[in-house]
């Protein structure tokens, strides 16, 4: 007999959703992480309309709201020198967007997927897959300091992140992948007088201000990968310089506040579209699929994969003649609602765009996010039978 039905690896936004939809299922379900929870991440925290009607669908949009998390209404879209002002239009029953920090954003998920029935085991490092005679995935073997522990499940979902452990176990193939290409830092201020959102796209340069928690502004620039050797050396400067270059208008703000926090970032992450299921397995989130933050999208891709993820096991769970067929379903809308997203990201990245090809991109992913809304909020309400929903 199986020690659970449902071994979530990796406690994050996309695997703390899954558990917990699926133990409000009624399944039993185990959610690891190898580091303790919550904790903070590198992250751009923007939650848009995906994200946001998401976590109103789930009943937890009062609680990131509770926790100080600014509403969002006003967006400035910058491209080159022109600017659009965009005021949020209420739709799907969401009327502003947020950005929490993420270990207020992971707490409450975990917090939510306690209360639904998982059991959560952070600190505890996966380091390899159990299989049946037969090949498929039955299980994980998890590791505390020098002891090693078995831990069986009807299914395996890697929900772990960029650089998926289960992805790798499990083989996973990708079918799509672009290398990394654009290098992003940023830095909390304060003292900005700023409660929005900020996209800035200048040739060369992609920058922007994220209103979040505690009256701070995240402030983000990115350019091409290869300018990471001038950060190094002085990254105060050569963050500034960027803003600058990116928009004077936007720098000044940020150099009117005050540096609250030391620059994160990341020199680069890859861009994939991988098979997000197999014998035994499936992956969500990060693990399945991810692109350039550029788009400022992922938070919400994630909560969005996270229930198509979720309806699919748990249709085969329950009924496991049905199990390819299910996932064959979460495989084919995930990767419908993706592509657009995912190839004007990867474009972006690139870099190889003056303002207006940008505004025309963005304008896509815009669209894309409005079909996207429009598919999420036909699936039936959470709570209902998930046995017809793929």
């Amino acid at each position: 007999m199986n020690d659970y039905d449902v071994i979530v690896v990796g406690a994050r936004v996309a695997g703390s959703a899954t558990a917990m939809l699926l133990a409000r299922q009624g399944h039993s379900v185990l959610l690891v992480d190898r580091v303790a929870m919550p904790s903070d991440t590198v992250s751009t925290h923007a939650l848009l309309r995906t994200g946001v009607l998401q976590l109103r669908r789930w009943g937890l949009l009062e609680r990131i709201v509770e926790l100080g998390t600014p509403a969002v209404r006003d967006i400035v879209l910058g491209f080159g020198n022109e600017r659009i002002p965009v005021r949020f239009r209420a739709e799907h029953g969401i009327d502003a967007l947020y950005a929490p920090r993420r270990h207020l954003l992971d707490g409450e998920l975990n917090r939510a997927a306690v209360e639904s029935g998982a059991e959560l085991r952070d600190g505890t490092r996966v380091v390899d897959v159990v299989r049946d005679p037969s090949g498929r995935v039955g299980g994980v073997v998890v590791a505390n300091g020098s002891t090693t522990t078995e831990i069986t499940a009807r299914i395996v979902v890697g929900a772990d992140g960029v650089h998926s452990r289960i992805a790798e176990l499990v083989g996973a193939e990708a079918m799509k992948s672009d290398p990394p290409a654009n290098a992003i830092h940023y830095a909390y201020y304060s003292k900005v007088g700023y409660d929005g959102f900020w996209f800035q796209f200048t040739p060369g340069v992609n920058a922007g201000l994220i209103a979040t928690n505690d009256d701070a502004v995240l402030a983000f620039a990115g350019r091409p990968a290869a300018g990471m050797a001038a950060f190094r050396e002085d990254p105060d400067g050569e963050f500034l310089r960027l803003l600058r270059h990116g928009a004077a208008d936007l720098s000044g703000l940020v150099e009117a506040g005050e540096r609250v926090s030391p620059f994160r970032g990341t020199p680069g992450l890859p861009g994939f579209i991988r098979k997000p299921w197999g014998p035994g397995w499936a992956l969500v989130g990060d693990a399945g699929y991810t692109k350039d933050p550029i788009s400022a999208h992922g938070i919400s891709d994630a909560l969005r994969d996270a229930e198509l993820c979720a309806r699919a096991v748990g249709r085969g769970l329950s009924h496991p003649g049905e199990e390819a067929a299910a996932m064959a379903g979460y495989q084919a809308l995930r990767d419908e609602l993706s592509g657009t997203m995912f190839r004007e990201s990867q474009a972006l990245a690139a870099y190889r765009w003056d303002a207006a090809e940008a505004s025309r991109r963005m304008r896509a992913i815009s669209e894309s996010v409005r079909r996207e809304c429009d598919a999420i909020a036909a699936l039936p309400p959470w709570g209902a039978a998930v046995s017809s929903a793929a």
